[in-house]
């Protein structure tokens, strides 16, 4: 991807002075850069729920040279809206135009509205209202606003400068229909910077240490550089074979830079919602089984990552409907240590029907994690007032399922953000809900239910579900990173998010939470990965972050499976859930030497 882009700014430098990247006179007409947004055509790996939407790209003065920005997925979404009994109407947009005025730039588009027949069926019809949004650099974007208007009288009388419609090439295929409008040469070159896939650039190693033992030869890293300027230090894992601590001089030593990758997925079992954690120092593995109808939870155990899917794998299952009260929806295990204990946060219903709620089990001090009598009975989670997680949570009359409690620790408070979901007068879709816990007894509420989010946007809601469910947290030194899962949540428009708030903040206040208008994960992201999403997190011996989740490996199936790779923070902090194996170290560079000189 970096060829490429670099490819695209120095074609753009060789045109004439008032081409992209060159300088240019005082009026933008003149710049030979534009910013071309477009919607796009529906294809099997990518429904019209999507390319109803604004895409970006930049191109060059002559528009041959053009590179799509956001991996030519949607941008701008417009936000759904909802019928008389809560249920969600999905919006898309189409007919685009940009207008320049006082600095800032216009984006309007034709609303479309969604008609679900209950039969696969979702016929469109425009609605007379245009959706717009505002931006001065691309990047940042104002909130999806309805009117009834396309431009205010004082907008079309002062506009600076209007989008033209843009014919795509043969290369561009995709394209349904597209405008552009010039943009500053700066502002084209930072959209390009930032385009720029994150990964591996080179690996940074002295040729030369002192170490008098294994543990201080250890302690030396790999510090590996990406493109962004973000460093990784990698453990490395040495061989000792040509080294005598006790004997001075300077030795060679060759060793391989420690990374856990795998293939996709990591097991040809139909694992729902996997969830790892390194505990005391094993490895332990929990999941939704859909082999087995989701009537039961295992346990894994291994000394190492790689272990836990090997053929002799220490493996026991804890909780079954063969002898629990609970018969059904098994879902979505989660283990997190809370109050100093290890407990296991998970949906179960009770008796044969149809009714998941949030349960959680607790070790006992010291107990193996593999023997079911070491777990307590599970405990349904309650509101202050005592009533369930599930019975009228939001005040208006309308009781729910609950799932996928996930619970973290931000700010000194201990947080549980779940799934809620009603099917009262309709189907309400997948609501994340958000209070703080008791740690001593994570089961019981300390606040009451505040709606976090909903599906809004048609990356959220499509074909498949509806769905804002399968919260993760991933807490850093100053940001709470809540990765949740949107869409289809069997098929290849399943996708992750990434909500963020300051760790600081009062976290039940929503107010105080950044909701992204577009996916950080989704179909094909990683190529050859399709659908993926119902992640959470882990930490691996070394203290680095992995991501787990589900998916299918092309757009037509629905038979998911397992995956695991590395989170890497980027640059500006921000955790990058979509780094492939080659893009965080290729295989041909793992193998290091060091010359080690010893006193």
């Amino acid at each position: 991807m970096k060829k490429l882009l670099t490819a695209f700014v120095c074609g753009a430098m060789m045109f004439t002075a008032s081409s992209c990247g060159a300088e240019k006179p005082d009026e933008l007409s003149a710049s030979g850069c534009r910013i071309i947004a477009y919607t796009r055509k529906p294809a099997d790996d990518y429904s019209e729920f999507l390319g109803h939407s604004v895409h970006f790209a930049v191109a060059d003065s002559s528009g041959k040279n053009v590179q799509p920005l956001y991996r030519n997925y949607g941008k701008l979404f417009p936000k759904c809206e909802f019928s008389e009994e809560n249920g969600i109407i999905s919006i898309g947009a189409k007919d685009i135009e940009i207008i320049l005025l006082d600095g800032e730039y216009i984006i309007t588009a034709k609303e479309i509205k969604r008609t679900n027949l209950g039969n696969g069926d979702f016929p469109q019809r425009e609605t007379g209202n245009y959706v717009r949004w505002t931006t001065k650099d691309f990047v940042t974007f104002s909130e999806p606003e309805v009117t009834k208007k396309r431009y205010t009288g004082k907008e079309e009388s002062k506009k600076a400068a209007a989008s033209e419609a843009f014919e795509p090439s043969e290369s561009l295929d995709f394209i349904e229909s597209a405008v552009s409008i010039p943009i500053p040469d700066e502002t084209a070159q930072k959209l390009i910077d930032n385009n720029i896939t994150v990964e591996f650039e080179s690996v940074g190693l002295p040729k030369e240490v002192t170490a008098g033992s294994r543990e201080e030869l250890e302690a030396v890293t790999a510090a590996v550089r990406y493109t962004d300027g973000s460093v990784h230090n990698k453990h490395i894992d040495w061989d000792f074979s040509s080294i005598d601590f006790s004997k001075p001089g300077k030795y060679k030593v060759n060793g391989e830079i420690a990374v856990h990758h795998f293939g996709f997925p990591v097991e040809n079992h139909p694992w729902g919602d996997p969830v790892i954690t390194y505990y005391n120092g094993k490895y332990y593995w929990i999941a939704t089984n859909d082999a087995n109808g989701d009537t039961s939870f295992e346990i894994r155990e291994a000394d190492s990552l790689e272990g836990l899917f090997g053929e002799d794998v220490r493996r026991s299952v804890i909780l079954s409907a063969d002898t629990a009260v609970f018969k059904n929806t098994f879902w979505a295990p989660e283990f997190h240590i809370v109050g100093g204990k290890m407990r296991i946060f998970c949906a179960l219903t009770v008796g044969n029907g149809f009714d998941p709620q949030c349960y959680v089990m607790t070790l006992e001090d010291g107990g193996d994690m593999l023997d079911p009598e070491a777990w307590s009975i599970p405990r349904r989670c309650v509101m202050p007032d005592g009533r369930n997680l599930g019975e009228n949570p939001l005040g208006d009359g309308k009781n729910g399922i609950t799932l996928d409690m996930n619970c973290f620790d931000a700010g000194g408070k201990s947080y549980v953000v779940w799934s809620f979901r009603t099917w009262a007068g309709t189907d309400s879709g997948s609501m994340l809900m958000i209070a703080e816990t008791d740690p001593k007894e994570p089961w019981k509420l300390l606040t009451y239910t505040q709606l976090l989010s909903r599906p809004v946007y048609g990356w959220e809601n499509n074909r498949g579900t509806d769905n804002n469910e399968g919260p993760y947290a991933l807490v850093t030194d100053d940001k709470v990173w809540l990765a949740y899962s949107g869409g289809d949540a069997r098929g290849q428009m399943y996708v992750v998010g990434l909500l963020s708030a300051n760790v600081g903040d009062d976290l039940c206040d929503v107010s105080n939470w950044n909701i992204p208008g577009a996916p950080a994960l989704a179909s094909n992201f990683v190529p050859g990965e399709y659908g993926c999403g119902h992640n959470a997190f882990f930490k691996d011996e070394y203290g680095d972050t992995y991501i787990t989740y589900h998916g299918v490996t092309s757009p037509e199936s629905r038979a998911i499976g397992p995956g695991i790779r590395r989170v890497h923070f980027a640059a500006n902090g921000e955790p990058i859930i979509s780094m492939s194996n080659g893009q965080d170290l290729p295989d041909s560079e793992r193998s290091v030497s060091i010359t080690v000189a010893v006193e």
